[in-house]
């Protein structure tokens, strides 16, 4: 009987042995969705968060939509007692199989050492892409380090990360506005790109760019987005292109344009703004100055802010001589000519009567 205890306790005591090492000890995962406005339509939080078994074949319990950054947050221990092996190079690595058009997405930790019986937590970050198919993926979790004898501790899991689409989800993508500052060439460019995300094909999406101070008010409505499940590239993105010229009167300052985008041509999905600057131009800049047509589908020229008076131009011209002119000539002419006769026949009779 004592040997089978002795036999019971030295297997125990291995097991333990043998379970030291390095180990993954919590996994916690957090999912920041694009500030879309179709989040806020259905009224879900912006950040979604759960905490994952650390097990094999363990669903990530957290909803995760395209365009999402993820955040795994991983507490990796030395679960070594004593003073030895301290681990050297300790660092976390993932990788989410097939989510990027077939593609793996990888990405690891920063290095770090562990003491024996201490703990560190290390975040990985993925950025989902916006065209990502729905369905469920694996995920690769692994911890590496060594001891000073370069002995490697290695632990690695398996889980599933589930992606989501809405049936509506539609995105402005892209804003691009060229320059952001303009001077003496006061001509600029506005790009915007939308995309539909979701699962429905969109019939009647709305793009709009607005600035009351800068007097744009473009709305484009009825615009078609493929499905995303079905559609390419191009079918399920629209650009819009709007070319801006701001009169040379006009005062300087930042000038906010939103972009708007409209789910059935009224529900507002999404919004971006940018700031256009508006500076005076001086003369050395006008000198050097190399004025560039601007390509576009719209032209759009900004009006002043009520309240403010356009300065008046002075011009000064050399017209050509009129008849009524010529006349004038004439009659003054001819008085200067009587005026000179009189004169000369005065001084004759006065010579005559001396």
């Amino acid at each position: 009987m004592r040997i089978i205890s002795i036999l019971v306790l030295f297997m125990i005591l291995a097991t333990s042995a043998l379970a030291a090492g390095l180990e993954i000890t919590e996994i916690d995962v957090n999912v920041d969705y694009d500030d879309a406005y179709t989040y806020r339509v259905e009224n879900r939080d912006r950040i979604d968060s759960a905490s994952v078994p650390v097990s094999n074949n363990t669903k990530i319990g957290a909803d995760v939509l395209p365009g999402s950054n993820v955040t795994f947050t991983l507490r990796i221990e030395n679960t070594f007692q004593g003073k030895d092996p301290r681990l050297r190079g300790v660092f976390a690595a993932m990788t989410i199989e097939d989510i990027d058009d077939g593609s793996d997405m990888e990405e690891e930790s920063i290095d770090f050492d562990l003491e024996p019986g201490n703990d560190n937590r290390v975040e990985i970050k993925f950025e989902i892409p916006l065209d990502v198919d729905a369905g469920t993926y694996n995920v690769f979790i692994e911890a590496e380090g060594e001891d000073r004898n370069e002995t490697s501790y290695k632990t690695k899991l398996t889980q599933k990360l589930e992606v989501k689409k809405q049936s509506h989800d539609i995105r402005i993508t892209k804003v691009l506005l060229t320059p952001s500052a303009v001077d003496c060439d006061r001509k600029a460019k506005l790009t915007a790109e939308i995309t539909n995300a979701g699962s429905n094909p969109e019939d009647q999406v709305a793009l709009e760019f607005k600035s009351g101070n800068l007097g744009i008010n473009s709305f484009d409505r009825d615009i078609f987005l493929e499905s995303s499940n079905e559609a390419s590239e191009e079918e399920k993105i629209h650009a819009k292109t709007l070319n801006i010229e701001v009169p040379a009167f006009f005062q300087s300052g930042k000038f906010p344009i939103f972009i708007n985008l409209y789910w059935k041509n009224f529900v507002l999905f999404d919004q971006k703004t940018v700031e256009l600057a508006v500076r005076d131009c001086t003369a050395g800049k006008k000198a050097n100055q190399d004025p560039q047509q601007a390509n576009g589908k719209e032209s759009v020229e900004a009006m002043q802010p009520s309240g403010t008076k356009e300065p008046q131009e002075i011009v000064t011209t050399t017209e050509a001589p009129t008849l009524s002119s010529l006349v004038l000539a004439v009659i003054l002419g001819g008085i200067l000519i009587l005026v000179i006769a009189g004169i000369a026949v005065f001084g004759y009779l006065k010579g005559k009567r001396q």
